[in-house]
């Protein structure tokens, strides 16, 4: 199910709940002001004679007043019995579109934000990136003292690939590409996916996170289930290929079997052609990743990718 279709269920279901929820109220309200169920009637009918004898351009004007007194007398018989005066009137998650999803022909926020919602439930990270994100970046945790034979320091290599990445946020629209991200354990990446993540499904884009060996697993799985075992995981599979944004985490740690290379082909060939980037975290640069996947792996990857490398200390060491 898409996350447009997602979204019109949830809001069926709150209207089914406040239609509910309505009666009972109605109910309870009946069972306590006995003769609450009779002024009910009669102002409804009163609302239906007012409308016939509108339509035969009849004067309503004594029959509205009517009602009005009776509409006067019903909010007070709720005070006076404990409730509020809108008691007996259907209540609603968000007021402003009724629970519709919709103000006029535009979209309401409930509705974006349902979406968020569940694109954060899809993302298969939710509770990480409400810890690992740009807010909590610590820039200090990187050295800014030279490293090795690097031209810069670690901290301001990183704080390039913040703005490099915030600019992929904000061009999201238009971003084709793939960003490849590499470097030694424990240099910060994870926490960049993470970060990136959480800014991208805060513009009510899908997100699919997934390290690669979970990757390779399931797609194995997918690739040779029977017909009835692989409908079980074609949505999740669709979703792997349709998402607006797919984070293959750790590429290269997995043990790779001979169907590696294809599945990953397979992925990556498919979203390059629908135009959906990936990003990829992994220990490997360019030369390794051609030696472990292929040059077709290679090739397809890091010829339309903006690479960036982490480098510095092991920062969970450091953390310690």
């Amino acid at each position: 199910m898409n996350k447009n279709s997602k979204a019109s269920e949830i809001l069926a279901k709150r209207r089914e709940e406040n239609i509910i929820n309505l009666q009972n109220r109605v109910n309870e309200v009946y069972g306590k002001i006995p003769n609450m169920k009779a002024l009910d009637k009669t102002i409804k009918d009163l609302g239906f004679k007012i409308v016939s004898f509108g339509l035969d351009n009849i004067n309503t004007e004594d029959l509205e007043n009517e009602q009005i007194k009776l509409l006067d007398l019903k909010e007070k018989l709720l005070v006076e019995n404990g409730f509020s005066k809108d008691y007996l009137q259907m209540h609603y998650h968000h007021e402003l579109c009724k629970d519709t999803g919709f103000v006029g022909t535009e979209i309401c926020s409930c509705r974006k934000q349902i979406i968020i919602e569940e694109n954060y439930s899809n993302s298969s990270i939710k509770s990480l990136i409400l810890r690992e994100n740009f807010d909590s970046f610590d820039e200090n945790l990187f050295s800014a003292n030279p490293y090795k034979d690097y031209p810069i320091s670690p901290r301001e290599n990183i704080l390039l690939i913040k703005d490099e990445l915030l600019k992929f946020v904000n061009n999201f629209d238009k971003e084709k590409s793939n960003l490849y991200i590499f470097g030694d354990v424990g240099r910060g990446k994870t926490f960049l996916l993470n970060a990136l993540a959480k800014e991208i499904l805060d513009q009510n884009y899908s997100v699919f996170y997934i390290t690669s060996s979970s990757l390779f697993k399931f797609l194995n799985d997918y690739n040779w289930a029977f017909e009835e075992q692989r409908s079980k995981h074609q949505e999740k599979y669709d979703f792997i290929k349709e998402c607006d944004l797919l984070i293959i985490d750790d590429l290269g740690s997995e043990a790779t079997s001979k169907n590696d290379p294809a599945n990953l082909f397979d992925i990556v060939n498919s979203r390059m052609i629908s135009e959906k980037p990936i990003i990829f975290s992994t220990n490997y640069d360019e030369s390794m990743l051609s030696e472990v996947y292929g040059g077709r792996i290679f090739s397809r990857i890091v010829g339309n990718s903006k690479v960036y490398e982490v480098f510095g200390e092991d920062l969970r060491l450091k953390e310690r």
